[in-house]
């Protein structure tokens, strides 16, 4: 193992390309090569190192894409979501999985875990709205436990949900609800498309 390899992953993220189908096709090879590397390699001094090195250039991508305006957030929620997970990876190299002959990772036959990889405000908002319409627990939750709750399970760390509502409610006119418009619109196209694709095949 090349220590100071550079993944297709962290090279797309590094030229700016955010292209959303290429981005997600390789984080998801991203994660299944860290996943298959701390799982399988004997050498764990060696992992934590390429690991090491891996957050340390996602590190300076994070600071060149913080506050750089709406065309790189995409590229920006990745870097954070990927630096997440490379640090989850070196946590769990010192904690060894019981029968697993001392070798720690993913379980045997299954996948990578399931984290969010946008921006934490991203998932926030999502929240807010779920709980404005009483989805969890038929209402009967607090929005802190419910934010506490979901973002453990996904990875995510949100010390002060109110702050990130703050955040929301100072933005400007039709960007106060930015990501949940963002989902609408993904979705009708995607709708829309394969809506195209089935009238063709049927013409």
């Amino acid at each position: 193992m090349d220590i100071f390899y550079v993944y297709p992953y962290l090279l797309l993220l590094e030229q700016g390309d955010c292209d959303a189908k290429k981005l997600n096709e390789a984080s998801n090879d991203f994660i299944r090569h860290i996943c298959r590397l701390h799982e399988g390699h004997g050498d764990r001094l060696r992992v934590f190192f390429h690991l090491q090195y891996m957050k340390f250039r996602l590190t300076v991508l994070r600071e060149r894409y913080h506050n750089n305006g709406q065309n790189h957030l995409p590229c920006y929620c990745h870097v954070v979501g990927a630096i997440m997970y490379v640090e989850n990876t070196m946590e769990r190299l010192g904690t060894p999985q019981e029968d697993t002959g001392g070798k720690t990772g993913c379980p045997p036959g299954e996948g990578p875990p399931v984290l969010w990889t946008a921006d934490a405000i991203n998932l926030v908002e999502l929240l807010y709205a779920c709980h404005e319409l009483k989805l969890f627990n038929n209402g009967e939750i607090s929005l802190k436990d419910l934010t506490a709750h979901v973002c453990q399970t996904f990875g995510v760390d949100v010390k002060n949900v109110s702050s990130y509502y703050a955040r929301m409610r100072r933005r400007k006119g039709d960007d106060r609800t930015y990501f949940i418009d963002r989902l609408r619109e993904v979705l009708l196209r995607k709708m829309d498309t394969d809506d195209e694709k089935q009238y063709r095949r049927n013409k």
